[in-house]
């Protein structure tokens, strides 16, 4: 998270509440075998400027207990256009787990 700070403090950026209406999380899974959850999805840059994005989920279990969490770099996507993003969390989890998209940061491509 330290890298996009920085990133934000260089140029422009737009942080969550805004960028998060570009992402959508379409798979949230958990390894069937215990190991670390995996989530994807899809951005539709609604922006007018060509941005690149830091997204961060959050696994949580069935009674809401945060069991891991992620984060995926996306690079360039031009404005009105759409990318794939897909991460792996950090700790493994067992059972049906929940994606929360806890953030997203938007900031103007080089």
């Amino acid at each position: 998270m330290a890298c996009v700070v920085v990133v934000c403090a260089m140029s422009a950026c737009t942080s969550s509440k805004t960028a998060k209406k570009d992402v959508s999380v379409r798979q949230c899974a958990a390894d069937p075998g215990g190991g670390k959850p995996t989530a994807s999805g899809e951005i539709t840059n609604h922006s007018s400027k060509a941005s690149t994005y830091a997204i961060h989920v959050e696994f949580d279990d069935s009674s809401g207990n945060r069991v891991s969490d992620g984060v995926a770099a996306v690079g360039k996507v031009d404005s009105g256009g759409n990318a794939q993003w897909h991460l792996t969390g950090v700790q493994d989890a067992k059972g049906p787990l929940k994606c929360n998209l806890e953030s997203v940061t938007r900031t103007l491509a080089p």
